[in-house]
Parts: C-alpha cells; sequence; structure tokens
C-alpha cells in the first residue's frame, strides 16, 4: 500500500512524479535522496515527509556534543543535516555521522545546490 509523503514546503510535486521517485531514491538510514526530493523523516515514519530540490537553498552539516548521564565524563556526538529552504532553516537528525557525509556527497554530486554553510 503507498502512502504518499507529507510535503513540508510551499513548492509540491504532482502525484505522477513523487511516487516513481520516492521508490527509487537512494536512501541514508531514515533519509532518501531523488532526482525530484529529499524524503525525510517525519512523524517518526522513514521517508515520509519530502522537500523538493527546486525549493532548497543549501544544505550543510551541524556537529554537537551531547552531555553524558555519568556525572559529564561521558560524551556523545550528534550529527544534524541542516536544510534551508523557502526562507525556513530546519535540522535533521542523523544516528550516524557516516550516511550523512554520504548524502552530502550526493547532493554535491547530482545537484547544483550549494553544501556547506555560506
Amino acid at each position: 500500500m503507498y502512502i504518499p509523503p507529507k510535503c513540508l514546503s510551499e513548492h509540491k510535486l504532482p502525484p505522477e512524479k513523487l511516487r516513481p521517485d520516492r521508490e527509487f531514491c537512494i536512501e541514508y538510514e531514515d533519509f532518501g535522496l531523488g532526482d525530484e526530493a529529499l524524503y525525510v523523516e517525519y512523524m517518526a515514519f522513514r521517508r515520509m515527509g519530502y522537500i523538493p530540490l527546486s525549493a532548497i537553498e543549501r544544505v550543510y552539516k551541524r556537529l554537537g556534543v551531547s552531555k553524558g548521564f555519568f556525572e559529564g565524563k561521558m560524551y556523545g556526538t550528534l550529527s544534524y543535516l541542516v536544510v534551508r529552504y523557502d526562507g525556513k532553516e530546519k535540522a535533521f537528525r542523523f544516528t550516524h555521522e557516516e550516511p550523512l557525509d554520504a548524502i552530502l556527497e550526493a547532493f554535491r554530486e547530482k545537484t547544483k545546490i550549494p553544501v556547506g554553510k555560506p
């Protein structure tokens, strides 16, 4: 059963382009990159939200450090894919940094969208 993803942007893709693009997108953890859109986690479901590539202005990586539970002695890194679109900026959490680096490299190769901070 196909459930169409929800568009997070003001620009929407027609259903006849959206369905095949989502089915054949390249997956990176809970995210996907197709020819027409970036598919993101939405409401705790994998690739149930999308942002058309035509609406994306810039993408980049943000890293953070979290304080652990053991009296500040344990730290972990937090990886985020930050997407600027429609004048907004939204950060999406990645569990591991390797898929994040892979999706940024795919953005460099497949699109003309600027990668990295301005």
